[in-house]
């Protein structure tokens, strides 16, 4: 699949590889996982390692289904290794010619052997006998665990039933040479797959493959952010750790609900709480007393497993989409989890510690002027921390913040997330443009913040929702830096701001045809500044 699916971060920074080992393949049929650390901070390198680790996984993979010796995968053996047989056939009588004389009656007469106990035949076909011929064939197809009682008899007579069908093919391949047909070719341009076979053949594209398909044209549209993007990821990377990583075409309903059953008893932030974070998917599942996933957060993995799915049956890997109909609904008379805004007190309170510090919390500049930027425009915090110095302009004598991803790791949720918002005029009483200024000789004005997989805000996220508001005694689940968007849009609508303008200001989507269809530059920084300055403290 998609490489950085499999790719997780310790609270270091260090890259992790995780390779899902599922039930059947491990000893005690417990559902765990192999994690491996990159031994690096860097994405591009870590993806580089990734490549070979995922080749390996897949290999031993393939290494231990195959000692496990399945019934179909004894038929695929032995249908692989006779139909390379009567194709290298084909090929020598293409080169000299069809069978004739004493080698036409051996092969005819080898015919009448292949019929009654397998045993019996084994011991003609090879010198050795039953046991000489599997090992031979164990060792050319690379077979290397002893086989079972039942597996060498399943074997045996698979071998049988190989060799009469590559005799029939050989004889029947030999017999169409006595007569020459005359009739018209096929045109040269005829495929030489049919239409079937070819569908059967990316039906059955191993799961990593078809996933690392989807995010290739998931990524050729570009439309995605960062942790929309990390979202799918994630939410993929769990499905195939959950089914063993099956191949999409025979995912079923129990798979789905053996899925769902799985993200209801899934731990809430299960890669950073310390309870959860070093175990692996099975251990974190029985560990007591921990907060599990919310209702809301269960059905973004669901809706991310659903879109997922029915990509795979428009593009012909699936034939259902196994996540319709399997969302949950939230209890009755329960508020869905969301993010609720800052009281006013809380607001000053913040202010009031980032602009006069009395208690030395606020110690970088970074910290100090992204949240405020937050506060008083209402942006996302990716929005913020992916600011360059050239998005701050001016233009008929009104400073503003141009919203966009112009830039190879920039990216917005939407393409409503593109505006200009006009600069608070307590920012630049502040001296917001000061501190632009003096982020002149770099590209980005928060430098200082380095790419994570969710975009440039994990930083300032983890310093004022784990350090910040802790300290200031409002530490509550609802509470955390996306509430400074909520703040923004509440107290606009309070003061009687037009909807459209609010939605202009915070990035949402206009409705009715005037917006639409004939509104599309927006509004003028100019239009919005009276707007944005009715937020107070």
């Amino acid at each position: 699949m998609r490489h950085a699916a499999y790719l997780s971060t310790s609270r270091h920074g260090i890259f992790y590889f995780r390779w899902p080992i599922p039930p059947d393949l491990h000893p005690q049929g417990k559902r765990t996982e192999v994690k491996v650390s990159t031994g690096t901070r860097s994405p591009q390198a870590a993806r580089q390692v990734s490549r070979l680790l995922l080749l390996a996984g897949q290999t031993a993979m393939l290494t231990a289904s195959v000692e496990r010796m399945r019934y179909d995968e004894i038929r695929r053996h032995v249908q692989e290794h006779f139909r390379d047989l009567l194709r290298q056939f084909r090929e020598v009588v293409a080169e000299r010619g069809p069978m004739e004389g004493a080698n036409l009656e051996a092969m005819r007469g080898g015919s009448g052997l292949v019929d009654g106990d397998p045993e019996i035949w084994a011991e003609v076909a090879h010198p050795t006998g039953a046991d000489g011929l599997l090992a031979a064939f164990c060792d050319l197809r690379g077979i290397k665990e002893a086989l079972s009682p039942e597996d060498r008899r399943r074997m045996l007579a698979e071998l049988q039933k190989g060799y009469r069908a590559y005799l029939t093919g050989a004889l029947d391949h030999t017999g169409s040479f006595a007569s020459l047909d005359l009739s018209d070719p096929p045109p040269p341009y005829a495929p030489t797959l049919s239409t079937a076979q070819a569908e059967q053949e990316e039906a059955s594209a191993p799961y990593p493959e078809t996933v690392e398909r989807y995010f290739d044209e998931v990524h050729r549209s570009g439309s995605l952010a960062a942790k929309t993007l990390g979202d799918k990821e994630d939410a993929l990377a769990l499905l195939g750790e959950i089914t063993g990583a099956k191949p999409v075409a025979a995912l079923t309903r129990a798979d789905a609900r053996q899925v769902k059953d799985v993200l209801m008893r899934l731990p809430k932030n299960r890669r950073k709480s310390p309870q959860t974070r070093d175990l692996s998917l099975s251990e974190m599942l029985e560990v007591q007393g921990v907060e599990r996933i919310s209702s809301r957060t269960l059905n973004t993995y669901i809706g991310n497993m659903q879109t997922f799915l029915g990509w795979a049956v428009r593009n012909g890997y699936a034939e259902d989409n196994i996540f319709e109909g399997m969302r949950v609904r939230a209890p009755k008379g329960k508020k869905e989890e969301g993010r609720k805004p800052f009281s006013q007190a809380q607001l000053r309170t913040l202010y009031r510690h980032l602009t006069e510090n009395p208690d030395d919390l606020v110690r970088k500049d970074t910290h100090k002027w992204a949240t405020l930027i937050a506060m008083f425009s209402g942006m996302r915090l990716d929005e913020v921390a992916q600011l360059d110095v050239s998005d701050i302009q001016c233009a008929d004598d009104v400073w503003f913040i141009d919203v966009n991803d112009d830039g190879e790791r920039k990216h917005l949720k939407n393409a409503s997330s593109h505006r200009r918002v006009p600069v608070h005029d307590r920012l630049l009483a502040l001296g917001f443009l000061d501190f632009v200024e003096s982020r002149r000789k770099a590209a980005r004005l928060f430098p200082e913040l380095s790419w994570g997989k969710n975009g440039y805000g994990r930083n300032i996220g983890r310093w004022f929702n784990e350090s910040l508001l802790p300290k200031l005694g409002m530490k509550e689940d609802d509470l955390v830096f996306h509430s400074l968007r909520h703040s923004m849009i509440t107290r606009l609508s309070q003061t009687d701001v037009p909807e459209a303008k609010v939605k202009a200001i915070v990035g949402h989507s206009q409705t009715g045809v005037t917006y639409t269809s004939y509104f599309r530059e927006g509004f003028l920084p100019a239009q919005l500044r009276t707007a944005i300055n009715k937020f107070q403290l």
